[in-house]
């Protein structure tokens, strides 16, 4: 019968030390995470801008590319944006509307 009990101390200590362990591991994965947590949303954020002023730019140069007529017209409500238009330029311009 001692024998048992004896067994049973031992269980109980190896789970407490796991479950002392695993509480630990817990308590520093928690505090890395907010002390990183910060950063991590920074960098997003700087990827998130850096990807928009390039698809802003890749849409100015598109639209200046297309040739005369074309112009890139800022979007007052919005710094990251803007439009393309095409303004006909054949009705009277430098070249007397011919196409040669």
């Amino acid at each position: 019968m001692r024998l048992v009990l004896l067994n049973t101390k031992k269980k109980a200590q190896s789970l407490i030390e796991y479950a002392l362990i695993l509480a630990m591991v817990a308590v520093v994965a928690i505090a890395a995470l907010q002390l990183l947590g910060n950063n991590i949303g920074g960098a997003l954020r700087g990827a998130a801008d850096t990807v928009g002023t390039g698809a802003q730019n890749a849409g100015r140069n598109a639209c200046t590319a297309m040739g005369k007529g074309f112009t890139w017209k800022e979007d007052a409500s919005s710094a990251a944006g803007g439009t393309c238009e095409y303004q006909d330029e054949d009705s009277g311009g430098a070249d007397g509307g011919s196409d040669t």
